[in-house]
């Protein structure tokens, strides 16, 4: 086997200690929401990092509020990282293209939601900072 791939197997694994570490309190950089920053709206993956965050520690409550995608990022991060581990080399077991289809409208139908909540209604699914 290349020695990169056998690096590139550690990937998955390597995001949920990121994740992890990031989630109990670690000081560490992070990539700032361009979509955010340049239209100040909320992009569809907004507060996902945070939810995976909670959802490592175990705080379900927090990560659903965060966002609805996160639990099952994480469940599907340590199949992967497992898969990856095991074969010694990078595995992302990716949905068939009608269920990608059908992932991607759901995340845009969540996203939409919560973005008319922010503007329309006040809630608080965005916070400021």
């Amino acid at each position: 086997m290349i020695g990169h791939q056998r690096w590139l197997a550690l990937l998955p694994l390597a995001i949920l200690g990121y994740l992890m570490a990031r989630g109990q309190g670690v000081h560490l950089p992070g990539i700032v929401c361009p979509f955010r920053s340049i239209t100040g709206i909320p992009c569809p993956t907004c507060h996902l990092t945070r939810s995976a965050m909670a959802s490592l520690r175990g705080d379900m409550g927090l990560a659903l509020h965060h966002h609805v995608f996160g639990p099952p990022l994480v469940a599907w991060l340590g199949w992967a990282a497992w898969r990856s581990l095991r074969q010694r080399r990078l595995v992302l077991p990716l949905p068939s293209g009608g269920a990608m289809a059908v992932l991607l409208m759901l995340l845009l139908g969540y996203w939409l939601v919560r973005v008319m909540g922010w503007t329309l209604l006040g809630w608080n699914t965005f916070p400021v900072t």
